[in-house]
């Protein structure tokens, strides 16, 4: 390739880049005055925002600050918090369950080395399998943490095993995108040098896939074990256990100060999960 052509090549107004540019504008410009929205309206609405938060001065708790600090009104939020992150333990549990062999049927390398044949029933068996692992992700992922709560609370009742099955269903759909996208980008050196000693399939998995995607697997999990408390701290708007019992129900009583105080909850919670996910993180990854 000569200086001419790699100009060209690496050149970012290209006819190709540039339509891309000019179509993803457009789709911008569109969706923005599709759904109208406008920062004018939010500087113009802007004072009622601050009314709702300082409150009615005559109705005591009505404004967020200062938040209710009532020993047992903690006592109690911070109990319930810990009903959420055990509901997200519990449920990541789960999705990891359901999520890892999900993961290995949605990647086609894996699948090329459980099924290493290439005749036509060994190419449609893999396509079925890979296929019908891609759907069930799919709808798992598709479909929000509140809806799944919604129908695992017509099924079990009120409470946390309701919200702790929503969140499994959904992140085993998200953890399975995420993990077969891992498997699909390892180094198949190792895996062909194996494969070639006449390893087995659960050999290589174990010494060949298994020590390149770890690392990868962990933060993956991390990451939607601090998605899961956020999630879970929502799902108790429709009945599945949680913090958010308390907070949907102060919500709909305006009983703002009390809200400010859970909110402040669940965000020393994230924060504290986020710097023990840093710390797991640096001893694995």
């Amino acid at each position: 390739m000569n200086v001419e052509e790699l100009r060209v090549k690496s050149s970012p107004f290209s006819f190709y880049k540039s339509a891309v540019i000019v179509i993803f504008l457009l789709i911008v410009a569109q969706s923005w005055n599709d759904t109208e929205m406008s920062f004018f309206a939010l500087i113009d609405g802007w004072h009622y925002m601050m009314e709702y938060i300082s409150g009615n001065p005559d109705i005591e708790g009505s404004g967020f600050f200062p938040p209710n600090l009532n020993s047992d009104d903690l006592l109690t939020y911070s109990l319930s918090m810990l009903e959420t992150i055990q509901m997200a333990i519990i449920a990541l549990v789960l999705s990891i369950i359901v999520a890892v062999p999900l993961s290995y049927m949605s990647s086609r390398n894996i699948l090329n080395i459980l099924i290493p044949g290439n005749t036509p029933f060994h190419l449609f068996l893999k396509r079925v399998i890979y296929g019908s692992a891609t759907l069930v992700a799919n709808v798992f992922r598709s479909i929000n943490e509140i809806i799944w709560a919604l129908i695992f609370v017509s099924a079990v009742g009120l409470g946390p095993m309701a919200g702790i099955l929503a969140l499994g269903v959904h992140t085993a759909g998200v953890l399975s995108k995420l993990l077969s996208e891992g498997n699909e980008a390892i180094d198949p050196g190792p895996v062909e040098a194996l494969t070639t000693t006449g390893a087995g399939f659960i050999k290589v998995l174990i010494y060949a896939v298994l020590p390149q995607t770890l690392p990868h697997f962990v933060s993956m999990a991390l990451y939607r074990f601090e998605s899961d408390v956020r999630s879970a701290s929502i799902l108790g708007f429709v009945g599945a256990g949680g913090i958010g019992f308390y907070l949907f129900d102060k919500m709909r009583a305006f009983e703002n100060a009390d809200v400010c105080t859970i909110i402040i909850v669940i965000v020393l919670t994230v924060w504290l999960l986020d710097k023990l996910s840093a710390v797991i993180r640096r001893r694995f990854i």
